[in-house]
């Protein structure tokens, strides 16, 4: 009976080692000059940044984002500065079919240091979020979080999550 138990027990291990490789990570690699490509499912509220003591500090842990629909569909860029002494953030609308009915773009980073910064760009009332609009926002030489959401219509979509490491940047 042993030799099954510990037979089992071996395929149990293994499925798990093999289960592991298969998950997508959790933190993002976000390189500088890429594109992030929207993925998952349903459409969330706007980030819930879970602050403690003076309202100030969050958790740096990314959540699920969604995928929006085809027609409504934008491309966010974000990059990272690499000078030591200003390590900002840049998000930059770079179009898509959505842009005519994008209304806001929230760009969120909490830093590594625990400071929460929000920047938004706001659809201009004559007319549509130009494409090359951008907002720069101060990280650190740590691993900060961004959260990118758009507005479309009247619907918020979480479409980046990312830790962005200013070490893994060449």
């Amino acid at each position: 009976m042993a030799p099954k138990l510990a037979a089992v027990v071996i395929f149990i291990l293994f499925a798990l080692a093999l289960g592991q490789g298969c998950t997508a990570p959790t933190g993002g690699g976000g390189q500088s000059g890429g594109t992030q490509v929207p993925s998952g499912g349903q459409t969330p509220a706007p980030p819930a940044i879970q602050t403690t003591g003076s309202g100030s500090t969050a958790a740096i842990y990314p959540g699920p984002t969604v995928t929006v629909p085809p027609i409504y569909r934008v491309e966010i860029q974000e990059n990272r500065n690499h000078n030591p002494i200003h390590p900002d953030i840049t998000v930059t609308f770079r179009g898509g079919d959505g842009q005519v009915f994008l209304k806001k773009i929230l760009a969120t980073v909490v830093r590594s240091d625990g400071l929460v910064i929000q920047k938004e760009i706001d659809q201009p009332e004559n007319g549509q979020i130009s494409v090359g609009e951008n907002v720069t926002l101060p990280g650190t030489t740590g691993v900060d979080r961004v959260i990118v959401v758009v507005t479309i219509i009247s619907k918020d979509y979480k479409i980046i999550d990312m830790n962005d490491d200013y070490n893994s940047h060449s």
